[in-house]
């Protein structure tokens, strides 16, 4: 049953007991025990309404015993038979867990929490993607969109125009998309901005649809931050860099700082990263290789993720770094093979943000598709891309670049101010310093170097085996065990 249910449930069982007590105190007043009387009844008749759905043999017996304590007016009795009645129906709790995705591609960030939710005989889980709208450069409304058929077959989706949310009321909602009405490239539905999903159940929990990088990310506000009841980090970096930033989010939201800063402190969390877990859980039977990859991302040849960033190309105003790169895999692809992965938004966000380049992309992206050095990576999930590659190329600030860390494969962290420059380094040393550590950045490195030296030692292709805890599963009983211990929030 619903834990609304049982807390009715319950609330009716302490008030009969109470309407007992009353009425040994006032059997002689024929007006109050008859109000008492009522009372018992009515709540009585909710129990009985309730027990209709219960499928629970000991707790119907014990219904019935409770009834006839009741009809006799046997305080002690009843209070007894009530202690075993509010055990079963506590154990019988079955919480509601809606998981509101809104970019397909972006699924990963929920996937591993949606996985224990469905499997935890707790939980009744459901995934409904929203609605968002595609922006154009004044911010207007340009294309109204939902991803529910770009899910993976295995997740059983509901529309959500269909979904009555707000009579439904789940004990939990999580979401990955914390900007509300601040988006400029896309926007979700106003029904679903944070604050107004918080009125329609106990607890709000987001989740970032990217993965921290210690050090590096953006501490920028995001609405969802204030609005949900927890916010789930994935380091320690993470949570402590967002705290210290909690005056900037005071003068946000135009509140006093140390009401936002406890108010922090109590909603982030250092769980994990359900990303993570898909990482380490890729294999050849769950990422198979799409048809048009077959033949070209090939053993003999060392594939690498190219992962070109919004924040990068935003920053710079310019593709002459990309043009550069792709250039390299134009000229070495009798040793190398690209898997060109553009951020899934970054045309949009051109078109929002840097109409002016729109053309250049355009050009780039022609010229890539009719050379046959590479595969351009449209996937929705970057999975493919990182499973099938031998390492990757992309700048340290992406969420992308930081879980490839998890697979154990080299990571070479571009800098995309950096041009035409070649490493001085000697190749013995690049080599034994790869066998030490699976990260390395420009300009020590360039992706000359990498190429080369992975070339000429396949065991750098295979990667360092990592052993690391399920967060999708600590994150479903964190949250839970919150929900049930009514933390207050």
């Amino acid at each position: 049953m619903r834990k609304k249910t049982s807390e009715e449930l319950l609330k009716c069982v302490d008030d009969i007991l109470s309407s007992l007590e009353m009425f040994r105190n006032f059997k002689g007043n024929s007006y109050i025990s008859a109000k008492i009387n009522n009372l018992c009844s009515d709540n009585m008749a909710v129990l009985e309404e309730c027990a209709d759905g219960v499928e629970n043999k000991e707790y119907l017996e014990l219904l019935d015993k409770f009834k006839e304590s009741v009809s006799k007016i046997n305080l002690e009795d009843a209070a007894e038979i009530s202690k075993k009645m509010k055990e079963l129906v506590s154990d019988s709790i079955v919480y509601k867990i809606v998981f509101m995705p809104y970019k397909a591609s972006m699924w990963d960030s929920l996937e591993s929490i949606w996985m224990a939710a469905d499997k935890d005989e707790r939980c009744e889980a459901l995934v409904v993607p929203i609605t968002y709208y595609e922006l154009d450069s004044n911010q207007k409304q340009v294309k109204k969109v939902n991803e529910r058929d770009r899910f993976p077959e295995y997740v059983n989706t509901i529309n959500d125009e269909e979904y009555d949310l707000e009579n439904d009321f789940p004990d939990i909602i999580y979401i990955h998309n914390p900007y509300d009405n601040t988006n400029l490239v896309t926007r979700v539905d106003s029904r679903y901005y944070s604050w107004n999903l918080k009125k329609y159940c106990e607890k709000l929990v987001y989740v970032p649809y990217y993965k921290w990088v210690d050090g590096v990310s953006s501490t920028l506000f995001k609405s969802a931050m204030h609005y949900a009841d927890y916010t789930v980090q994935s380091s320690d970096d993470a949570v402590k860099r967002c705290i210290e930033a909690s005056p900037e989010y005071a003068g946000i939201l135009g509140m006093e700082n140390i009401v936002v800063r406890k108010a922090m402190e109590k909603k982030l969390i250092n769980l994990g990263s359900p990303e993570v877990d898909k990482v380490l859980s890729l294999s050849k039977d769950t990422v198979l290789m799409p048809d048009d990859w077959k033949g070209k991302v090939i053993k003999s040849r060392v594939n690498v993720l190219y992962n070109t960033t919004l924040d990068e190309i935003v920053k710079s105003k310019t593709f002459d770094k990309v043009k550069e790169t792709l250039e390299f895999f134009k000229n070495n692809r009798d040793k190398s093979f690209v898997i060109w992965r553009p951020h899934p938004l970054l045309r949009q966000t051109l078109v929002s943000m840097l109409p002016n380049l729109v053309n250049k992309y355009d050009e780039i992206m022609s010229e890539f598709i009719n050379g046959n050095y590479g595969v351009l990576d449209t996937n929705e999930s970057m999975y493919y891309a990182i499973f099938w590659s031998d390492m990757c190329y992309g700048c340290k600030t992406s969420s992308l670049t930081e879980l490839y860390k998890y697979t154990g494969k080299m990571v070479l962290e571009d800098d995309p101010k950096l041009t035409k420059f070649v490493s001085k380094r000697s190749t013995e040393n690049l080599l034994n310093e790869l066998k030490e550590s699976n990260v390395v950045s420009e300009p020590n490195y360039s992706l000359e170097n990498i190429v080369d030296i992975i070339a000429g030692n396949d065991e750098l292709k295979d990667g360092k085996h990592l052993n690391l805890e399920n967060s999708g599963s600590r994150i479903n009983n964190y949250i839970l065990e919150m929900l049930c211990q009514g933390d207050g929030i």
